[in-house]
């Protein structure tokens, strides 16, 4: 398999909506093409972001679905020693939990799929971005 991609919440969130620039990379990672990686944390955000749009029931949904999925769900504790060295490296220009995506970005050598225009123009070994900008 030669892709991997990482999913960060904000993509999650466009996956659910139905955006079509998802699309093609969830049907990748359906069919076996790619890989696809979700941290727990990027879940974890995605459903309490979800409870307080629609409700904790659809929340629970989502979570079920996608941990059923083919998305490799990855627990963030064996990246932490990394991440806060990203964190401390980028301070303001990323949350923790954008340091630990890095971190599980640059462990499995794949492209982060993000919302974040922060991470437009980062340059670490291993790793490569696709940002999809949210109006």
């Amino acid at each position: 398999m030669a892709k991997t991609y990482a999913f960060d919440t904000g993509v999650l969130s466009l996956h659910i909506e139905g955006d079509v620039r998802v699309r093609p990379l969830m049907a990748e990672v359906a069919r076996g093409a790619a890989e696809g990686i979700v941290m727990d944390l990027s879940l974890t955000e995605l459903q309490y972001n979800l409870c307080r749009r629609v409700g904790a029931k659809a929340a629970e949904m989502e979570g079920t679905r996608i941990r059923k999925s083919p998305l490799r769900l990855v627990h963030s504790s064996p990246f932490l020693d990394m991440a806060w060295r990203f964190k401390c490296r980028y301070r303001d220009r990323f949350g923790l939990a954008d340091c630990v995506l890095l971190a599980v970005a640059q462990v499995n050598a794949c492209r982060i799929l993000t919302t974040d225009s922060a991470f437009e123009n980062l340059k670490e070994p291993r790793v490569s971005v696709r940002v999809f900008p949210v109006p």
